[in-house]
């Protein structure tokens, strides 16, 4: 198991923008999303997706480099070992979709539905969630390092074993996320819905306010198993 990510300051560091070409320099895909494939500097929209009624799109090993996709629906499509580097993700449908061990560096979602996204043992460097829809989104044993959360909904979120580094989250609902036996490094959770968080004694060192400390007490409080009579 590689080592716990080392914290290097008490304020996280926020995550490098995607580095993609002007939208006039993009080019539509010129062939479909496969098995292994590769899109470079393409602009996908709606009709560059698999048709659904086909069934759920296969695109284990998938890599997508300096791009733009917009409004894609790829809801349930198997993508294990998905490559992301400097890509912008609008308004796409992903929810359900299964990339174990992907890799998503310098990569920004807005405005995208997440729900029940499989990221386990992912590793993802500079990215950020906006306006995000992304309830139980599994990143179970994932390395999270730079990642930011603004305004997305990540209820019941499992966060199992994740090692994470420089997170930052900004009016994000985390409420039912577990971090059992995450390491944490450079965290602030200050903004974050908390309620009934589990795992909550990995949150040692993390950074809240005022407003979250009941919240987050009374998680602790009911993994010790103390009881309030």
């Amino acid at each position: 198991m590689p080592p716990p990510l080392r914290r290097r300051s008490n304020s996280p560091r926020p995550p490098a923008a995607p580095v993609i070409p002007r939208r006039e320099q993009l080019e539509p895909p010129r062939t479909e999303l496969e098995t292994d494939g590769l899109w470079d500097g393409v602009l996908a929209a709606a009709e560059h997706a698999p048709d659904p009624e086909e069934g759920a799109a296969q695109i284990g090993g998938m890599e997508i480099r300096e791009s733009a996709l917009e409004n894609l629906r790829l809801s349930g499509a198997r993508a294990d070992g998905l490559r992301l580097t400097d890509v912008v993700i609008s308004g796409c449908d992903l929810s359900g979709l299964v990339a174990d061990g992907a890799s998503l560096t310098r990569v920004r979602f807005a405005g995208c539905r997440l729900t029940g996204i499989v990221l386990s043992d992912a590793r993802l460097t500079d990215v950020t969630f906006e306006d995000c829809h992304a309830d139980m989104i599994n990143l179970r044993m994932a390395r999270l390092q730079r990642v930011r959360l603004a305004s997305t909904r990540c209820r019941q979120a499992d966060l199992l074993e994740a090692r994470i580094a420089d997170l930052t989250t900004e009016g994000s609902d985390l409420r039912g996320a577990a971090f059992d036996r995450a390491t944490l490094s450079a965290v602030d959770l200050r903004g974050a819905d908390l309620e009934d968080v589990r795992g909550a004694s990995a949150l040692r060192g993390a950074l809240i306010s005022p407003e979250q400390v009941l919240g987050v007490g009374l998680a602790l409080i009911g993994e010790a198993g103390i009881r309030v009579d």
